[in-house]
Order: C-alpha cells, then structure tokens, then sequence
C-alpha cells in the first residue's frame, strides 16, 4: 500500500509540474517580459560572445597540446598557451587563404575538428584558471577592489565590443580586410587595401570569428586577447606577492588608451599578449637557461612581430635580456636558437608579401603596379622625429602628455605604468634576479622607442608598442610590493600606494562606464537603439554618407578621396586608404583632364569628397601646392553634385 501511495505522489507531483510548466509558459507568450528587440539583441550578443569564447578556449587547448609544461604558475601558463595558440592558428590561416580555403563553410568545419580533437586539452587549460580565486582570496580587501574596478573596465569595453565597430582603424582594415578575405575565400591582393601588406595575424582570427558570427564577434575576440593578457601579468607578478598581481593589473588597465582599446577590435592587445608570452617565456629560460627555452621564447616573439612590425621590439627587449643574464659567451647558443626561431615563426608573413606584391615588406618598401615610390614617399611623410636628447625621455613624455586621439604619441596610458616602477628597485634579495631580467626588459624596450622616435615621427605613438607594456606593469608590481614592506616614520607607505592606486583605477573605471552608457553602446546591445544610429550618433555625417554610397546600388563605383574608411560601405566605395589619392593622380597624370579620364577608365561612376579632411589636410600638410586644389576645383566643377552631408561630405557622379 504504501509503495502505490509514493507512486501515486510521484504522478500526482509530476502533473502539478507540467501544470505549473504549462500556465509559466502560457502567462508570458500573454504577458511578454523580453520584446522582441531586446530578444533578438541579446541573441546576437549571446552568439558574439560564444564565438570570441570557443576560439580562445580553441587557441588555449591547442596551446595546452603543443606546450604542456609553459609555466610554473597556472595563470602564466595559461596566457603563454593561449598566445601560442593564437600564433598558430593564425598561421593556419594563412596557409588557408593561400590556397583559397578561407571560407565560411570551411572554418565552420575547421572550429568543429579543433573542438573535437583538442577537447581534454580545453580542459586542462581551463582548469589552470582555478587559479584566479587563489589570487583572490590571497590578496584580501585591496585586491578585491583592484579587481571590481578592473571588471568594471572590462564590462564596459566587453559592452563597447558587442556594439558596431566605429573607430578608424577597425573601419580601415582590422575588420575591412577580414571581410574582403571571405568574400574571395583568398588571400589575393589586386591593389585595394595597403595595409594587406602588414602583418595579419590578428586580421585572420577576426576572419575566423566573422565567419562564425558577425564583426561584433571579431571586437569580442579582441577583447578576449586583452583580458587574457591580464591574467598573464596577473601570474607573472603575483610571485612578489599576493597583492603585487593585482597592482600590475591595475598599472596597465588604469590607462584611458589601453582599458579602451579592449573593445575597439585593433591588434593591440593581442600584442600585448604575445609581450606577456615572452616575458613568460623568458622566465621560463632563466630558471633553466637552455637553447631549447630560448627556442620557444624566439617562436613567441617571432609570432609577435606576426601581429604589427614594431611588436619587433619585443625582439630587441628580449635579446637584451639573454645577453645580459647569460652572458655573451654562455648564452650565445640560446641568442642564436632565439633568433632563429623569431625569424623562422615570422618568415611566412614576409613570403606572404614576396609571393603576391614582390617584396617582402610590401607596402613600405619595394615599389609595384599598386604602390609606387611616390606613395611610399607620401605614406612616411615629412615630419622628422624628436631630437635624439628628447628621445631619451619619449616613454616619460608618452605618459604625461599622450592624450587619446590627439597627435603626438596618440594615446593615453596612465600614471601607473611609470609611477611605481623606481619601487621595484628596493626589491627583496630573493626576487633581484627576475626583477634585474625585467628591467633589462623594458630598458631595452626604452631605448628601441626612443630610437624609432628619432627616425620617424610616425614612431613615437604609444599604441605601437603594446608588447613592451606588460613588462612595465610586471615592474610597477614588484615596485609596489618593495614599498608596500616600508614605513616612513608611523606612515605605512603600502596605505599612501594602495590609495593612489584605486584613486586612478576608479577615476578610469567611472569614465569607462559612463561613456558605455553615454555613447548609446549600452542601448544597442539591450536593442533600445538601432545600430545605424549609434554608429550615425557617432561619426556623424560619416553613416550618413555611407547610407548614400550604399543606395547607390551594386553597380555603383565610389572612389573616397581624403576617406580611409570603407567597412560600412562596402563592396561599392573605393577609401582613400593612405590619404593620398589625390596627390597620386596628380603626380601621374598632371591635369585635370587626365584625372578625370584616368577615373573613368578604371570605371567610377562617383566620387565621395571628404570636404573636412581635405581642408584640414590644405591646411597642415605642406607637400600640397596652391596648383594641386586649383586643379581640384577644376575637377569638381565638371562632375555632377548629386548630395552635401554638411559640410564634411560631397557625393558627385562622373558624368560618361
């Protein structure tokens, strides 16, 4: 009797579920909490955020297959796996778009196999994660603070990433490229975007992430290579101790440029990655100085100058630090398997380069049918570095007067980076000889910026040099670490530091947050606004011109002068990618009639006057002549005007 009792409670319980279940579902399709546009919002985010997660867990088992043993500490070996990870499957990219492999059905597959394959590895890479909460618990109150402001930063650029790309060099070729790429499935250059000519490792795996979602899911990929680069400087530093992680977490994230630049979709921060791998690795060599570490630190480097050619000053940083520690005459054999392995892992770009434009570092050197001399000429400029006194001091200028945006060093990074690095010269005994590996590091880095200041003004911005960056920030840690042990009188000098700290980090996190909600990114991934007019709210009468070249129709041929951006009216705009189409029709064809006829030739039907950048250009770039806009004007007057978007766009069509 009692068996049938339990039966009969067990149905009648069961029912009671199924009617709860069904009036739950019944009361909301009547009473709907989610609209539809906020549903579908949030489904287009969820996707985004699954694709950046699924290829970095790819890039992070694959680097748990290849390097089991990356690092003592589980944070460390995570970010060193990850960045090699994301080093390789770029180069398996390349050698898809090289064959003509680089299609959406293709990677779709491709993500699918690596899944499958690399599975228990994903797994051991992701448990080294665990680690996180030990640094937590270990760095009390004060690291719990570092850490909700350093979240807050990150939510802001996460929500930032979810909504469309509008900063100018994404709009260029980060994202612009990635999408030629699966359209033809190819690698093929055929003289439209310059920059295809750079390294592309970045560019790849945004491919990869387009092809599985959306360029949203590209920003979101590149905000996964700067959060795990935290993590990294987070394992590397926290061996000074248990709040030195989390202060070196704040130094880097506490910068405008840098907590910014999470969501922007740049290379940025996957160089910075690949600088956290190789002092990693170099960390790795030191405890056992062997030509095979040194090997594996020259592939992370190698894959570094992958990402952006100045990321090679990683290369310089590092081959300091193997002369200095071990000795010319004891560490040659891991200088030379160093240097071997960097230019082995960097050789395929610059074969990329030789195969299909001739020269190997295409489009700066090496004049073709699509970059002349006078385009390479044009692209350097005129404007010479700073004086070689004023170099010795570019990094100190660069972080009191970068300012984002501005020109100069382009950039903001922070007070922190710099501010607490003199702390790390009163480090224990017992942690001089890593320190002494990172200082060597970054004096190193130092001087190649300084240098490259000299040469080219175009080498003293700031976001050149992602790589050399978590060097700074592992020395700003052990710095506060070594003050944090001091009192000055009854002072205690770790309360003053820790003060100063959080009253930077939450004087960027405020700002962060707020211009998430401000810039109206927020309202477009909760689907309040529509992405057109976000992206309208934030370049203006940019979307507005762009609406235009589109509704021209495919048939269309738009050449933008004075216009470098060109991802949101693609494939019927041709951007002004160098800023200089203008003075390179007039080197080669002189007249305006011959202008005119060129363009015709070539079949444009329109042109996109970006009347703004041509004024400000007339107005500081002294290369132009009085004749050249004379000409210009003679130009404009024989096209027909079609539509003024203010005063910064003129659309014109050609007459036939």
């Amino acid at each position: 009797m009692t068996r049938r009792r339990h039966c009969l409670a067990r149905i009648a319980a069961g029912v009671c579920l199924a009617w709860l279940a069904a009036i739950v579902a019944a009361y909301y399709l009547l009473h709907k909490p989610v609209g539809l546009p906020l549903a579908g919002a949030l489904l287009r985010a969820a996707r985004d955020l699954g694709v950046g997660a699924l290829l970095l867990c790819l890039a992070g088992g694959l680097g748990k297959r290849l390097l089991r043993q990356a690092h003592p500490d589980p944070l460390g070996a995570l970010a060193l796996q990850a960045a090699l990870g994301f080093g390789c499957l770029a180069l398996v990219l390349l050698g898809l778009g090289v064959f003509g492999l680089l299609t959406r059905p293709i990677l779709w597959i491709a993500a699918a196999a690596l899944l499958i394959w690399l599975r228990e590895d994903l797994r051991g890479w992701l448990v080294q994660g665990k680690a996180l909460a030990d640094c937590l618990r270990a760095g009390g109150r004060f690291a719990g603070w570092i850490a909700a402001f350093a979240l807050l930063i990150a939510a802001s650029a996460l929500i930032e990433a979810l909504a469309p790309a509008v900063h100018f060099d994404a709009l260029v070729y980060h994202l612009a490229l990635p999408l030629d790429f699966l359209e033809t499935g190819t690698l093929r250059f055929e003289g439209g975007n310059p920059y295809w000519g750079m390294p592309l490792s970045a560019e790849l795996l945004y491919t990869w992430a387009i092809a599985l979602g959306s360029t949203e899911a590209a920003a979101v990929l590149g905000w996964c290579f700067g959060v795990v680069a935290l993590l990294g400087v987070l394992g590397l530093v926290r061996s000074y101790g248990p709040r030195a992680g989390w202060v070196a977490v704040a130094a880097l994230v506490c910068g405008e440029t840098l907590a910014a630049s999470l969501g922007w979709a740049y290379a940025d921060w996957l160089a910075g990655l690949f600088g956290v791998a190789l002092i990693l690795a170099l960390d790795a060599w030191a405890a056992q100085p062997t030509p095979a570490r040194a090997a594996m630190a020259g592939v992370v480097a190698g894959m570094a100058a992958g990402v952006k050619y100045t990321a090679a000053a990683g290369w310089i940083a590092a081959a300091g630090v193997l002369v200095f520690v071990g000795g010319f005459r004891r560490g040659w054999r891991s200088l030379a398997a160093f240097a071997a392995c960097a230019a082995f892992a960097f050789a395929p770009w610059l074969l990329k380069n030789l195969a299909y434009a001739g020269s190997p570092l295409f489009p700066f050197f090496g004049a073709s049918p699509w970059i002349t001399p006078f385009r390479q000429e044009m692209y350097r400029g005129v404007s010479a570095g700073v004086a070689p006194l004023a170099a010795l001091l570019t990094p100190l200028r660069a972080t009191l007067l970068g300012v984002e945006s501005a020109p100069g060093y382009a950039a903001s990074l922070g007070p922190l980076l710099l501010g607490l690095i003199p702390g790390a010269l009163l480090v224990r005994r017992a942690s001089a000889a890593r320190t002494l590996h990172l200082g060597v590091f970054a004096i190193a880095g130092w001087a190649t910026w300084g240098i490259g200041s000299v040469l080219s003004a175009q080498l003293v911005q700031s976001r050149l040099y992602y790589v050399l960056y978590p060097a700074w920030a592992a020395l700003a840690g052990a710095g506060y670490a070594s003050l944090a042990r001091i009192r000055i009188g009854r002072v205690r000098v770790r309360r003053l530091a820790a003060a100063l700290i959080l009253l930077a980090l939450v004087a960027t996190a405020v700002g962060r947050a707020v211009a998430a909600v401000e810039s109206g990114a927020l309202a477009v991934v909760l689907g309040i606004k529509p992405p057109r007019a976000y992206v309208a709210d934030r370049l203006g009468m940019y979307e507005l011109a762009m609406q235009a070249v589109v509704s021209l129709g495919d048939q269309a041929r738009v050449l933008s002068l004075w216009e470098a951006r060109g991802l949101y009216c693609r494939p019927t705009c041709f951007p002004d990618h160098w800023i200089d189409r203008w003075a390179a029709d007039r080197d080669q064809h002189q007249t305006g009639e011959a202008i005119l006829a060129s363009w015709r030739d070539q079949g444009f039907t329109h042109v996109l006057l970006y009347r703004a950048g041509a004024s400000y250009v007339g107005e500081h770039d002294v290369r132009y002549s009085r004749e050249d806009w004379t000409v210009l004007a003679q130009v404009l007057q024989q096209l027909r005007p079609l539509e003024a978007f203010g005063d910064a766009y003129e659309l014109y069509e050609v007459p036939r």
